[in-house]
């Protein structure tokens, strides 16, 4: 991941992924790419924000690239800080990792990765140049995580992995690769939340 993606994450969720005692700046070595640096982030200040509520003492140990997906092991927590990074998992396989558009995991000479059109051809682009941080995709990505695992409980994941009629068959970690798509997952929760009918 670019160093300057890497310090950005590394200061703002210095509880997350540095011990206590830590001190002075350092970069936490993020392998995987700059694509699935929005999924990250919304995914640390989702587990920041559900560590602080519930006093939990969470660490995330490595985050990287493993079969097309993202994988962040972390220690502590409870089982809804666990589904948040199941749920990541998952929305990764559907996040360009070279760009953070919309794709899915190919096979590229033999290895799984998670790409975009653009990106998933003999002549893709090696790396995206540049990427800025969404953060309007960011801040939706953690509302409708947030109501999901709200509305779900210990079925939040198994939710997230199936195909929903309520989508016209599509799954709602397709929909969390865009600000649109957790967009309308958050609006049809909150619907069904107050007796409104789909």
């Amino acid at each position: 991941m670019n160093n300057f993606i890497e310090r950005l994450l590394a200061a703002q969720y210095r509880t997350l992924l540095f011990p206590k005692d830590f001190s002075g700046e350092a970069t936490f070595g993020f392998e995987c790419n700059d694509g699935w640096a929005d999924v990250i982030e919304a995914t640390l200040w989702l587990v920041q924000q559900r560590a602080k509520v519930s006093a939990l003492d969470v660490k995330v140990t490595q985050v990287k690239e493993k079969f097309g997906q993202l994988r962040i092991y972390h220690r502590g927590g409870d089982e809804s800080i666990g589904a948040v990074f199941d749920i990541a998992e998952l929305v990764s396989g559907c996040v360009c990792e070279m760009c953070g558009m919309p794709g899915g995991v190919i096979s590229i000479e033999g290895w799984l990765q998670a790409r975009c059109g653009q990106h998933s051809g003999p002549e893709r682009i090696d790396r995206v140049e540049n990427l800025k941080s969404d953060e309007n995709y960011i801040a939706s990505y953690v509302e409708a995580v947030n109501l999901i695992l709200s509305f779900f409980g210990e079925g939040a994941v198994l939710w997230v992995k199936e195909e929903r009629t309520a989508f016209a068959g599509r799954r709602p970690c397709e929909m969390l690769a865009t600000q649109e798509g957790c967009q309308a997952i958050y609006l049809l929760l909150k619907r069904l939340e107050h007796g409104v009918g789909v």
